[in-house]
């Protein structure tokens, strides 16, 4: 009988650990500032990307931004690669029927510095606003 219990919780273990998130699952979250708009409001759009093994999502609302993205996260020794595959209804178009990425597009990097995500942008469209150097991404 004792055999057979270790046997089972071994096969147990297995399994929880197949299933365990990986190194960066989890969701993140980038509060980008696009500056003051007319009667000195600020003007901002927030990114989150919601990261599930190889698979991931990226939404973007705020000032005259709303856009859904599928995405592939691969992993690449200690930094992430998320890229395009379409937008959220499967359409390799925007909503306005104009092609913005291609599939595979790599649109950005994330990579863990100290207690911070350093993020280096490629094709990911973010309103022409200049953020090198500067925080972005942060896990929730």
């Amino acid at each position: 009988m004792v055999r057979f219990a270790a046997i089972a919780f071994s096969g147990f273990a297995f399994v929880a650990s197949a299933f365990a998130a990986g190194p960066w699952d989890g969701t993140y979250v980038y509060e980008q500032g696009l500056g003051k708009g007319a009667g000195g409001i600020s003007l901002f759009v927030t990114h989150t990307l919601t990261i599930d093994g190889p698979q991931c999502r990226l939404k973007a609302e705020g000032y005259q931004t709303n856009e859904r993205i599928r995405c592939n996260a691969t992993v690449k020794g200690d930094r992430l690669e998320v890229s395009f595959q379409s937008f959220r209804d499967g359409s390799t178009v925007n909503r306005f029927g104009v092609k913005e990425y291609t599939i595979n597009q790599p649109l950005f990097t994330l990579a863990r510095k100290g207690d911070g995500i350093v993020t280096t942008w490629q094709g990911y469209n973010r309103n022409g606003i200049d953020t090198a150097g500067l925080p972005t991404f942060r896990k929730l």
